[in-house]
């Protein structure tokens, strides 16, 4: 098995363990976000030249802390790059492969407050960026923060 294959077991298992303090939204991220992330990573890459490997590794770890709580935590971002170095490591990614995953692709990968200057960086976070445009994350969002809770085909007819 390679090392992304180990590393893409690692996360699924993470993601779908249950985890009681994990963030709400779990349940739609991991299939509906960090796997969609990943998938336009790989084709962006493909075309860009891009390192494949580490902007799906990156791809797969830009939320994963998530998987171990809630995102508004004040730890979150701390927890998700020591989970993706420990994960890049223990699927065989060198020290300085982690290092460079971590420091240049996963921690830019929101543009807020730094913007990624790699080329593996500028791909995830056009993948993270475009991912909330193919997907439902707008209507989820604000149909768990504003709409009626019972019914989320309702709410998306409404919008």
């Amino acid at each position: 098995m390679s090392r992304l294959d180990t590393l893409k077991q690692k996360v699924e298992e993470l993601y779908t363990s249950n985890h009681p303090q994990a963030d709400a939204w779990i349940d739609w991220g991991y299939p509906d976000h960090v796997l969609v992330v990943a998938n336009l990573a790989e084709k962006i890459a493909k075309t860009q030249n891009a390192n494949i490997e580490f902007c799906v590794a990156g791809a797969l770890l830009h939320d994963i802390a998530d998987a171990v709580m809630a995102r508004k935590r004040p730890e979150h971002e701390t927890e998700s790059l020591t989970i993706a170095d420990n994960l890049l490591q223990e699927s065989g990614f060198s020290v300085d492969e982690a290092d460079q995953i971590i420091r240049e692709i996963i921690k830019p990968h929101s543009c807020d407050p730094e913007i990624p200057t790699m080329l593996e960086g500028k791909v995830v976070a056009t993948a993270d960026g475009a991912a909330h445009f193919v997907t439902d994350f707008y209507p989820l969002f604000c149909w768990r923060h504003y709409g009626p809770k019972e019914d989320y085909s309702a709410f998306k007819e409404w919008v």
